[in-house]
């Protein structure tokens, strides 16, 4: 009866280590700016580790051309140079999510790496940094969140805001959302 109870652990453990697990999201980089290898992935481990605490685990995919995701939700970021043709004119946002929600299975969001690396060197915060923040950030809009008065779901990111990397981690509710969204 032990050894059955065993394999049968053993089996859920493979099937949910093959499946990326429940609680696992898919993230694909398309990086159409030009960045630094380094940077992108600075960056990816920044979100990563934002997501991690929100209690969601992520497979980060460089090459989306070539690397197919695992089952499971799927993220696609678009890593522009410019906002030009995205977003309105005068716009100042670092990114944008498409309105088609996770729970469909896919979302798209882009960033926009020039407008990224300006605002990183007036506030004097690392552009990778910077850049995984604006990534997780639109990762958030994709699972459903909105914008908060703190968090890195706020929508005017400033100096102080970076100074401080707990305060750009996702509060308790959104967290919560996350979790709820993958499940």
């Amino acid at each position: 009866m032990k050894r059955a109870w065993m394999a049968v652990v053993a089996m859920a453990a493979a099937a949910t280590a093959c499946s990326g697990g429940q609680n696992s999201l898919t993230v694909a980089l398309y990086d159409y700016g030009g960045l630094p290898p380094w940077v992108l992935r600075s960056a990816a481990q920044e979100a990563r580790e934002a997501l991690r605490s929100a209690g969601a685990e992520t497979q980060w995919i460089f090459d989306p051309h070539s690397d197919q995701p695992q089952p499971g939700p799927v993220v696609v970021v678009n890593i522009m140079p410019t906002r030009h043709g995205i977003v309105p004119e005068g716009s100042d946002a670092l990114g944008l999510t498409a309105r088609s929600p996770i729970a469909q299975g896919s979302a798209t969001c882009w960033v926009f790496y020039r407008p990224i690396q300006k605002f990183a060197t007036n506030v004097e915060q690392p552009l990778e940094e910077v850049l995984g923040y604006a990534i997780v950030h639109e990762i958030g809009h994709a699972m459903g969140l909105g914008h908060n008065a703190f968090g890195i779901m706020k929508a005017d990111l400033r100096k102080r805001d970076l100074l401080n990397a707990s305060r750009l981690r996702f509060p308790p509710d959104d967290a919560r959302k996350i979790r709820a969204t993958m499940a």
